[in-house]
């Protein structure tokens, strides 16, 4: 299963960001040779980082669950690749738990890893649970990396 995370960022938060993205990238390295199923193959998470502005909320809103059997992207180079069994969802974290993403980068990562256990619930929505995916084991080997990196 490919796994990644793609951040939308205050300017405050890039020094932390680069941790998470750091982590993340450890991460996906861990599970990637792992069978959770054949029905999520590619999981994306969009973490917002962005501070509430009155009259902005829309702006950056976090956007609800997604699946797609079939995702067609193009290239820089122009060509296309096509991915199936995508799933994606947001975190947008809230002005509280942004103060302490920025804090530091160890803060970010723990801030980032207890948002993203939280937010596997989207997964034990009826649509998805009648994927073939193996959520109990995933949500293990996520929490057996984070706790062997000592992060939460």
């Amino acid at each position: 299963m490919e796994f990644g995370v793609g951040m939308e960022l205050d300017n405050e938060a890039s020094t932390s960001a680069s941790a998470v993205q750091a982590f993340v990238g450890y991460l996906a390295e861990n599970i990637r040779n792992r069978n959770y199923g054949a029905g999520v193959e590619h999981f994306t998470i969009g973490l917002i980082v962005i501070r509430s502005t009155p009259g902005y909320e829309g702006w950056f809103k976090q956007r609800s669950p997604r699946f797609q059997k079939m995702q067609k992207i193009s290239m820089l180079d122009q060509s296309v690749t096509e991915l199936r069994n995508c799933y994606s969802y947001d975190i947008k974290l809230f002005d509280d738990e942004i103060d302490k993403f920025i804090v530091s980068r160890e803060s970010a990562i723990q801030v980032f890893c207890l948002r993203f256990i939280s937010s596997l619930t989207n997964f034990e929505s009826p649509s998805m649970k009648k994927r073939d995916f193996d959520l109990r084991a995933f949500r293990d080997d996520v929490q057996s990396f984070i706790d062997s990196a000592r992060v939460a």
